[in-house]
């Protein structure tokens, strides 16, 4: 076993004992305060709700999952393109970027309303807060990505022959993958409350709908369920983005010596 794998294991180890302590806590310190299981459920019964409600979750976690991951891919693409304008159209950085930070400093959970009147409790709403939720850490890093090169690389870049086209293809775009996919790890969370905020103002489906039906009924122990699929799920594809790293970026600096 080598010293890294060694490594990981040790932190891995140590996160899981953290939990497990955090949990034996939990389990015991309620009962000592006697706290009520509509204000605060121990995690065995968290746990019994989860498995029961396992499947009612599986399905509403997925309309969830559909209308951010749909927000999220839009805000790749518009947070790219604009990241782009910007990079090669230097005027217009005088433009979109005050726009963009003006825009991102109003809370989107004050907004949602409107998009609910106007586009009715359809999916359409929360792809929309999904989409501006992302928008920004994406465009942000984007630019700097793009933008952001040693002005001898590019001009080395030209001097062995690449025109326009591969000089982006093999140099900025080449640059900017890391930004963009560091980008990703704090939009998807964000464009998954943008999708919950929605289903919480006007929606049928979802989990932010299933928690406000469990809030209700006063049904704690179903709120913490959804609250730990939430976990699993922003859990798994933030893996998802680091495995991709591990695999596909192995070349950037601050890997090289892992």
């Amino acid at each position: 076993m080598t010293q890294e794998r060694k490594e990981r294991l040790g932190k891995a180890a140590g996160t899981l004992a953290g939990f497990a302590a955090l949990l034996i806590a939990w389990q015991f310190g309620v009962g000592i305060l006697r706290l009520p299981a509509y204000i605060l459920p121990v995690p065995s019964v968290i746990a019994v709700r989860f498995w029961q409600t396992l499947s009612v979750q599986a399905h509403h976690l997925g309309v969830t999952a559909m209308t951010t991951v749909v927000g999220l891919a839009l805000s790749l693409v518009v947070g790219v393109l604009l990241a782009l304008a910007v990079v090669y159209v230097t005027p217009l950085q005088s433009i979109v970027l005050p726009v963009l930070a003006a825009f991102n400093s109003i809370p989107k959970i004050a907004i949602a309303p409107l998009f609910v009147i106007w586009f009715g409790l359809g999916m359409e709403p929360k792809v929309l807060l999904a989409f501006l939720l992302g928008l920004f850490p994406v465009f942000v890093n984007s630019v700097t990505g793009l933008g952001e090169i040693e002005p001898d690389v590019l001009d080395l870049a030209r001097l062995a022959g690449g025109n326009a086209w591969r000089v982006f293809l093999k140099v900025r775009l080449m640059h900017a993958v890391p930004y963009i996919t560091d980008a990703v790890k704090v939009a998807f969370p964000l464009a998954l409350v943008g999708s919950i905020v929605g289903e919480f103002i006007g929606g049928n489906s979802g989990v932010g709908y299933l928690i406000l039906s469990g809030q209700f009924n006063l049904d704690t122990p179903l709120v913490f369920a959804c609250l730990a699929s939430i976990t699993i799920f922003t859990t798994a594809v933030i893996g998802v983005v680091a495995a991709f790293e591990r695999i596909f970026l192995r070349w950037r600096p601050s890997r090289r010596n892992k």
